[in-house]
């Protein structure tokens, strides 16, 4: 077995205890395991055969214990016995927004559901509806939920398929048989979903480059194979039974730069770039940048091999890949006015974080040193203050606590800052769960909803329009709530809001996570327009999860933002100065 075989059973082994209804301790070492043996740069087996499976970080005896049946034995005696009490496809109703653990547990021991189908039937006999805490608006909620679920479900998150396609591009990378290698697509436009990955190559041995490429552990299964491109199924992440579809192609070096613009995208910006080449008496394809004879019958080649010849031959500076969309980009590079679109080395600070006092993995130390490694200057500890117990929320008395204790922290630090603050949830009411008296004593207050999603449109803005005009509210969190392929948007007005943040001040969120991704572009862009600050945050429960910066910073040049439309590019002293309290 390989590391992401071994990381989808003990996946699967979490989610099963938590539909058992095990700790959340032992849940949470599963799944932290999990995530280190699927980023693990050394084979698992290796590692196994140095007896070396404890030294792992988050791998215990236990844990080791179940490594070593799967590589020996192909099978483990845990998994086994909690299918025997639960079958293995229950997880799959996770997946739905709706159900957790408790729900689907339930609706395993009184009704036998154990797939979507199933489910499905049920809420369709208004079984359900009768039974406390579940009227007709779970049913519709969770019926919508089996929709979204079946719509993206061959569709996956930026954040989940990049490190798989950057290790891929990697490889090929090192690979004596390649010149140059590129992953074109939505992939590289970094879209927030993935449908499947085109990855480009130039290579004098071809045939080669193709044998070698089908015979890495990374592809599941070779669909189809020719002498200079190849389909295949590309193995991901332990929460996916399903591959990636995947295609390399190689190309000559003349044609590399007019094959990597053709098959990034998107189509209706290529259409606008070959229009305008037709108007220039030129013909832009795949192959390269050609002049037309008058007569038509001869083309001559001018171009191809730098992307840069492509946007050159029709009078254009290089237009970055994220703003690629045929919305204005073609017509603000023509007036010399493309955004000097933000980047990652400009990021500074992270002003959304979780530690082991809520829900998050890790000490408030221990991603304080952390952020320090990647060179920032600050971190927002932003713990959430909520009444739902599973995200184990800080109450007033614990807020102060946790002051106290970060004020010693900071003490042994040099050079950079933990700033006090909260993800404090905005009721129903627009209200906040902590009160001003508590608030006013942090350096920072982030605001986010996570109850009563299915508000009216006027309602919802009304609630955050409420929060925003709290004076110690810095940052609302996630604005639009929603989570990519398992729950849509809140009903709200962005515009409203955009509009109310600038009135008050208040900076809104470019939430990083891959599952939220949260302003999306066109809202960050209408928000520049506006001249609403952004902060780009993480939202990180661990102190791996920092890296989701990077998808932050894309989402953030996709809607054109730029390093001063961003608070968290600014230095320590100056970020206090532009925070309410500051």
């Amino acid at each position: 077995m390989d590391n992401l075989e071994v990381a989808k059973i003990l996946n699967q082994i979490a989610d099963l205890m938590e539909i058992k209804g095990e700790s959340k301790f032992k849940v949470g070492a599963y799944r932290r395991a999990t995530r280190t043996i699927e980023e693990l740069p050394e084979n698992i087996n290796d590692v196994y055969l140095k007896d070396k499976l404890e030294e792992i970080p988050g791998v215990g005896e236990s844990i080791a214990l179940d490594i070593k049946e799967l590589i020996t034995k192909g099978s483990c005696l845990r998994l086994s016995k909690l299918k025997e009490k639960i079958p293995g496809k229950l997880s799959e109703l996770m997946e739905i927004e709706g159900l957790g653990p408790k729900k689907v547990a339930f609706l395993f021991k009184k009704f036998h559901v154990t797939a979507i189908k199933q489910l499905e039937k049920l809420i369709k006999s208004h079984k359900l509806k009768e039974l406390f805490g579940w009227g007709p608006k779970s049913e519709q909620n969770i019926l919508e939920g089996i929709k979204l679920y079946r719509r993206f479900r061959e569709r996956f998150l930026l954040g989940k398929i990049y490190p798989y396609a950057q290790a891929l591009q990697e490889k090929l990378r090192k690979s004596p048989l390649v010149e140059k290698v590129e992953i074109c697509g939505s992939f590289r436009r970094r879209k927030e979903t993935i449908g499947d990955l085109d990855i480009l190559v130039t290579s004098k041995q071809p045939k080669r480059l193709v044998d070698f490429f089908v015979s890495l552990p990374e592809i599941q299964r070779v669909n189809a194979k020719g002498p200079t491109k190849v389909n295949v199924l590309l193995k991901y992440g332990a929460q996916h039974q399903s591959g990636v579809e995947t295609d390399l192609r190689v190309v000559r070096p003349e044609s590399f730069g007019a094959a990597l613009h053709y098959f990034t995208g998107s189509k209706t910006h290529n259409i606008e770039i070959r229009r305008r080449g037709i108007e220039k008496g030129l013909r832009i394809n795949e192959y390269g940048v050609f002049k037309v004879s008058p007569s038509k019958k001869r083309l001559t080649r001018v171009g191809g091999a730098k992307e840069e010849e492509i946007f050159k031959a029709v009078g254009l500076p290089w237009i970055p890949p994220e703003i690629r969309e045929n919305e204005g980009e073609i017509e603000a590079a023509l007036e010399n006015r493309l955004p000097k679109l933000i980047e990652k080395r400009d990021i500074k600070g992270d002003l959304h974080l979780h530690s082991d006092w809520s829900d998050g993995e890790d000490s408030i130390l221990d991603l304080a040193l952390s952020a320090q490694k990647r060179k920032y200057q600050y971190i927002a500890l932003t713990d959430h203050a909520s009444p739902i117990g599973i995200i184990n929320g800080l109450n007033a008395h614990r807020v102060l606590k946790q002051i106290l204790a970060i004020k010693e922290i900071n003490k042994k630090l040099r050079g950079f800052q933990i700033l006090t603050g909260t993800e404090v949830d905005i009721n129903k009411d627009g209200s906040l769960f902590l009160p001003d008296k508590i608030l006013e004593k942090l350096d920072i207050v982030v605001a986010g909803i996570h109850s009563s999603f299915h508000l009216s449109c006027d309602q919802m803005t009304k609630r955050i329009v409420k929060a925003m005009k709290n004076f110690h509210v810095d940052i609302i969190a996630h604005p639009t709530g929603r989570l990519i392929n398992k729950r849509e948007p809140y009903e709200i007005d962005e515009s409203a809001l955009i509009k109310e943040a600038k009135r008050t001040g208040t900076i809104l969120e470019i939430n990083a996570a891959p599952q939220r991704l949260d302003l999306t572009g066109p809202y960050i862009r209408l928000a520049k327009e506006y001249g609403v600050k952004m902060a780009i945050s993480t939202d990180a429960h661990s102190t791996n999860q920092l890296d989701y910066m990077v998808f932050g910073v894309d989402t953030a040049r996709r809607g054109w933002a730029e390093k001063n439309d961003i608070v968290n590019t600014l230095p320590f002293e100056e970020l206090k100065g532009l925070l309410k309290r500051g």
